[in-house]
């Protein structure tokens, strides 16, 4: 029976172990003889590796784990890689979210153009990544949930249209998840249609196992009660409330334009300003990122390394880990199963460039994705999704040729962007916050 190998790249993340977790968890299913942790910084990866082969020894002996810098010695034989890499780490990232803040625009790791030079930084580090795996490991399965996944996705399909590549993002899941649990039924008694680009899409259609769609009810209830939220005070409460604030901007979407639920991320373009105007310059989400989720995480992972066991760890499997393994066994496994991913659109989507990346549901099994169709899309919808698409594939050619042009361009059909001087501004700060990152602009 053929064993396979799973690289995560970008292994020095906070992320790291509980994807491990759950690999481990489900090695039978997986076929899972290795993992092999990659990353280009020593320190961080040593942290999480250390941890991951301590927890592998207690919780799934047998199965090889170990972590490395060398890139040719972890894609040696791999069957699946997943990357999630970050470059710059959440120090660029808070530059990417302060600096557009103080001209008085959206600053957000994908959204507006702190998404954009996150790309700008992240294109090329994918695009070598993905160039040495179809070197080292033509027939590997690339699983890509490195940010922002919209101009990423773009990227790799237009260099490498060959290569095994999916690009995911568990966003979707999530809200599908959310929504699922105020409804009070399972997610997987409920089938949701969707569209849309990364961070940028709607729901549809909530059906049941009877084929009734529950989304009108959910609309009536919504524009009916004032007081709806998706997440509860007692749940909000177990996390900082970021999340519980995102689904009531949702809510507060789907009130304003009640056609289609909006994914969360939409709140950024529907209410730009009221979003901004809550924002605090001077501590964003990546101060939150390092002071609270990465510290709890690599201080459990140094306590356990130091005690010599992950008996009592915090890690514990999530949405996100579960998601990406579930598409990996669905491809080992020929099950045919839906889920939302980054695909090139060729007709998916009817009124909407065939040669565009969207985000729809697609059935993944072990020879081919096959995305659903979504037939024609209202007017609204596809004049919002072209002006996007238009700002990604901008900042793509961006990103791949060093044009200062194209980056200019891009950034003032970023619908975040009020004028050509505060565009200019902010493109300007953050080029010379990203040198070294960034590609030369001419």
């Amino acid at each position: 029976m053929k064993k396979n190998k799973f690289v995560i790249v970008g292994a020095g993340s906070s992320y790291t172990p509980a994807i491990v977790a759950v690999l481990l968890a489900r090695r039978d299913d997986l076929k899972l003889q290795e993992i092999a942790l990659y990353d280009i910084d020593a320190d961080r990866v040593a942290r999480t590796g250390r941890f991951c082969e301590l927890y592998a020894r207690e919780h799934a002996q047998g199965v090889q784990v170990s972590y490395t810098t060398e890139i040719e010695t972890a894609f040696r034989g791999a069957d699946f890689l997943f990357v999630q890499i970050r470059p710059g780490c959440n120090q660029q990232r808070e530059q990417d979210e302060k600096i557009p803040l103080r001209h008085g625009i959206l600053g957000q790791e994908t959204c507006g153009l702190g998404g954009f030079s996150f790309a700008l930084r992240c294109i090329p580090a994918i695009l070598e990544i993905v160039g040495k795996a179809q070197e080292i490991c033509p027939d590997a399965w690339i699983l890509n949930y490195s940010n922002p996944e919209a101009m990423i996705s773009e990227a790799i399909y237009r260099t490498y249209p060959h290569a095994k590549a999916l690009c995911i993002c568990d966003m979707p899941i999530s809200q599908e998840e959310t929504i699922a649990d105020f409804l009070g039924i399972p997610h997987k008694d409920l089938t949701f249609k969707y569209f849309g680009l990364n961070h940028f899409g709607w729901f549809t259609n909530i059906y049941d196992k009877e084929g009734r769609d529950l989304l009108p009810a959910l609309r009536e209830r919504v524009l009916s009660d004032p007081s709806v939220r998706l997440v509860n005070a007692e749940a909000e409460e177990k996390h900082d409330n970021y999340w519980g604030e995102m689904y009531a901007h949702a809510i507060e979407g789907f009130r304003a334009y009640p056609e289609f639920f909006p994914l969360v991320y939409l709140s950024y373009y529907y209410f730009h300003n009221e979003m901004v105007a809550h924002m605090d310059p001077g501590y964003t989400r990546a101060n939150y990122v390092l002071d609270v989720r990465e510290k709890v995480v690599f201080d459990d992972c140094e306590r356990c390394i130091a005690a010599g066991t992950t008996k009592d760890s915090a890690v514990h499997a999530g949405v996100h880990g579960n998601y990406i393994v579930d598409i990996a066994n669905a491809i080992i496994n020929n099950t045919h199963e839906r889920f939302i991913i980054n695909t090139m659109n060729r007709g998916a989507i009817g009124n909407f460039n065939h040669d565009a990346v969207v985000e729809v549901p697609c059935y993944v099994s072990a020879g081919e994705i096959e995305p659903v169709s979504v037939g024609y899309i209202p007017q609204f919808h596809k004049s919002l999704m072209e002006a996007q698409k238009g700002y990604e594939k901008l900042a793509v050619e961006a990103a791949l040729t060093g044009s200062y042009q194209k980056a200019l361009q891009a950034v003032l059909l970023n619908r975040t962007v009020p004028s050509y001087a505060v565009g200019k501004a902010v493109l300007d700060e953050l080029m010379e916050a990203n040198q070294g990152y960034w590609p030369a602009l001419k």
